[in-house]
């Protein structure tokens, strides 16, 4: 059902921001447009967030409903001359078993080489295409706090940039725990939004 929620607010504001006659100077109608934008993606951001909590009760599929979401998202905003581009690392421990999975969502239009470590342990994966998913699982000590290191460098271009992120996980002996890291943006002609940050949820 909030896929379907999502569709109709996301459908609803490009559908405004296209529509909307702007009166005025040409640079007033630019500003009007830039915000209609700006509305679009913090939607966007809103409805991500509620994928995982929607999906609390189904934690195996959390990241499988953000992957649908972004997927859905990307399409609509193409459709409309806008570029969504999404990089995701989702995260799940559990209370009783030493294993964490984590799983990292490639949608920057871009391939990229990926290297995640955690203490002392690390896993590398080359050549992750576009809309591509990465599965791997590392061991650890139920209510320990961790720090997830990505490291990831793309292969478009001349030249591979090289990019770091750093994802705080804060295992529970008596909870299971889930945290999405979430990196979006959308491009228009006339602007660029980017919002990175990380969200973590207790599931039972």
């Amino acid at each position: 059902m909030f896929l379907i929620a999502a569709v109709v607010i996301v459908a609803s504001l490009v559908i405004i921001k296209f529509n909307t006659a702007s009166p005025g100077a040409k640079k007033e109608k630019e500003i009007l447009e830039v915000r209609f934008e700006n509305d679009i993606f913090e939607n966007i951001v809103n409805e991500l967030n509620n994928t995982l909590r929607f999906s609390y009760y189904d934690p195996q599929n959390i990241t499988k409903n953000v992957f649908d979401f972004a997927n859905f998202t990307e399409r609509k905003m193409a459709e409309h001359s806008m570029s969504f581009t999404f990089l995701y690392i989702g995260v799940i421990s559990n209370k009783t078993i030493n294993a964490m999975n984590v799983s990292l969502i490639n949608m920057i239009d871009s391939t990229i080489d990926a290297n995640l470590t955690i203490v002392g342990q690390s896993d590398t994966k080359s050549d992750i295409i576009n809309y591509e998913r990465w599965d791997t699982n590392f061991t650890i000590t139920p209510g320990t706090q961790y720090e997830l290191n990505l490291t990831y460098n793309s292969t478009a271009g001349d030249a591979a940039t090289s990019i770091t992120e750093s994802i705080t996980v804060t295992t529970k002996t008596n909870k299971d725990v889930y945290v999405g890291f979430f990196y979006a943006s959308l491009v228009s002609q006339d602007a660029t939004h980017i919002k990175k940050y990380q969200k973590p949820i207790n599931i039972h």
